[in-house]
C-alpha cells in the first residue's frame, strides 16, 4: 500500500513540473528547487530508538531553528557523527555499540528540517552554517568527524568555504558526491521530469547562490582541506559516482581511500563501521 501511495506521489510531482516546465521552465525550476530544499523526515526505526534514547538530549539554536543534539559520554576521544539528507542521526545505529565499546565520547544533531530538528527548509549550505552554529555552541570541535554523503557535503564547505573556528583531527567522509550536479541528476531522473526542469533548476541556483549547480564541486573544494582524513566508498553507489571519490582521494592531500562493494549509497552492514573504527584505531588526536 505504502509503495502504490509513494508511487502515486511521485507519478503527481512527475506531471505537475513537466507540465508546469511546458509553460514556463522558471516556474518549474522553482518547483523543483523547492521540493529538493524540503526533504522528506525519515520515520524512527527500533534499532535507531533503542540507542536514542541512551543519549543526553538538548536542543541550541542553529542556521535559524532549534535543533536537536544528541550525546554519549565515554572516556576516549570525541566524534561527531553528521548523517546525511533524508536521514536522521538514528542512521548510525550500526556505529554506536562499536564506538562506545572503543569508549569514545560521542556526539551527533538532527540536520535542520531532518528528524527532531526543526525548520523546513535545507541545503548543504544551511547545513554547513548549523554546524558551525553547532560547534560554537560547544566551544570546541570533536576530534573525530564521521559523515556520510550531505554531511560530508555540509562537512566540507564548512571546513573550506566558511572560518572555519574548530576544527577535527580527522575526517571520515562516506559516499561524499563529488559534484553537486550527479545529485541533481539523479533527482531528476528518479521523478522522471524533462529537461527544462533541470535547466530551470540551475537557472534558479543562478539567481538565488550566484553559481550553477555545476559549479558546486566538492572533489575541488578537497583541494583546501587541511586536515588528513578517510575516504569511504561503494563501487556500485548509485547516487554518487565512484569515480569521484578517486578524484577527491588525488585531490585532498592526507586522505586515505578505501572502497567496498555491494554496500551502496548507505554505506549499510558491519562492514565499514568496522573499517573506521579500525581507521581511528591508528589516528592520533592532536593536542
Amino acid at each position: 500500500m505504502a509503495g502504490r501511495k509513494e508511487k502515486f506521489v511521485i507519478g503527481s510531482i512527475r506531471r505537475l513540473l513537466n507540465g508546469t516546465a511546458r509553460m514556463s521552465r522558471r516556474q518549474a525550476g522553482a518547483l523543483g528547487y523547492y521540493l529538493l530544499s524540503k526533504p522528506r523526515r525519515a520515520a524512527d526505526e527500533p534499532l535507531s530508538t533503542a540507542f536514542m534514547e541512551q543519549a543526553q538530549r538538548y536542543t541550541i539554536d542553529a542556521a535559524g531553528t532549534k535543533v536537536q543534539c544528541f550525546h554519549w559520554p565515554g572516556k576516549g576521544p570525541s566524534v561527531l557523527l553528521l548523517h546525511g539528507w533524508e536521514s536522521h542521526t538514528g542512521r548510525w545505529f550500526a556505529f554506536f555499540e562499536p564506538l562506545r565499546a572503543a569508549g569514545y565520547s560521542i556526539y551527533a544533531f538532527d540536520a535542520p528540517a531532518h528528524g527532531k530538528s526543526g525548520g523546513s527548509r535545507f541545503s548543504a549550505l544551511i547545513y554547513a552554517e548549523a554546524l558551525a552554529d553547532y560547534l560554537g555552541y560547544h566551544e570546541f570541535a570533536p576530534d573525530y568527524w564521521i559523515a556520510h554523503s550531505a554531511g560530508g557535503m555540509a562537512a566540507i564547505l564548512y571546513l573550506t568555504e566558511m572560518e572555519a573556528r574548530y576544527v577535527p583531527s580527522q575526517l571520515v567522509s562516506m559516499a561524499v558526491p563529488g559534484e553537486l550536479e550527479h545529485f541533481i541528476d539523479k533527482f531528476c531522473d528518479f521523478l522522471g521530469v524533462h529537461e527544462k526542469v533541470k535547466k530551470g533548476i540551475d537557472d534558479q541556483f543562478r539567481r538565488k547562490l550566484d553559481v550553477s549547480y555545476s559549479d558546486i564541486s566538492f572533489v575541488n573544494y578537497a583541494r583546501n582541506l587541511q586536515v588528513p582524513g578517510l575516504i569511504i566508498h561503494d563501487e556500485c553507489d548509485d547516487l554518487a559516482p565512484i569515480a569521484s571519490a578517486y578524484l577527491m582521494h588525488e585531490n585532498w592531500a592526507g586522505s586515505t581511500l578505501i572502497t567496498t562493494r555491494d554496500c551502496g549509497h548507505s554505506l549499510t552492514g558491519e562492514l565499514v563501521p568496522a573499517l573506521v573504527l579500525e581507521y581511528l584505531r591508528h589516528c592520533h588526536v592532536t593536542p
